[in-house]
């Protein structure tokens, strides 16, 4: 057995033109059971119900162009921005297959990083002794032995290992709070004794 409201509905839509039983935004207007109670008492010569029903009627419309408004504005704002990617991609395009230089064709800079890399990781640094004594810079060098160990233990992992500062402080058992100022004491002093002359 129907309800009041689904009847309403059913009456509503039988007496309807095609074009309002096929419009959406007329339908998903009337999915709101008091839109429908509101159209039958208009209906009823009730004038307060009419007032009201085109009052919610004009919200209603007003909500869905809005939405309108934003879908088609965030999807026209993405459009732009996939063509301005495309732009500065093809601008500044990284070609790994092209020669380093124009007289030598031979290597590309895609064959010398790959050949690099495995180098690189063999050679990974991985305590502040190793890592000073790579530094080729005496000044440098001379300035980073005289920081205390657990500054040199920081930018080690910082600065050689390339870690942030939460991965730090997750490996020392400290907070990232710490880590940052311990890093940031150390690199005031690497500064002040590098002025110094180390």
């Amino acid at each position: 057995m129907l309800s009041e409201t689904e009847t309403q509905k059913n009456t509503l839509f039988s007496d309807a033109p095609r074009s309002f039983k096929s419009d959406r935004i007329i339908q998903s207007f009337f999915m709101n059971e008091e839109n429908v109670r509101l159209y039958t008492n208009s209906k009823n010569g009730i004038k307060e119900s009419k007032y009201e029903l085109e009052e919610r009627f004009q919200k209603h419309f007003f909500q869905i162009r809005f939405i309108t408004f934003l879908v088609n504005t965030i999807k026209y704002c993405t459009i732009d921005q996939l063509r301005n990617q495309q732009k500065r991609n093809s601008r500044f395009a990284l070609i790994f297959d092209q020669p380093l230089s124009e007289e030598q064709e031979t290597s590309t800079l895609g064959e010398m990083l790959g050949n690099h890399q495995d180098d690189f990781l063999e050679n990974l640094i991985t305590d502040p002794a190793t890592f000073e004594s790579s530094l080729q810079n005496e000044s440098l060098a001379h300035a980073f032995s005289k920081l205390t160990e657990k500054q040199r233990l920081t930018i080690t992992l910082r600065y050689a290992l390339g870690y942030k500062d939460n991965e730090i402080s997750r490996m020392l058992g400290v907070s990232a709070q710490a880590v940052g100022k311990t890093k940031n004491a150390a690199l005031k002093k690497l500064k002040v004794l590098m002025m110094e002359g180390g």
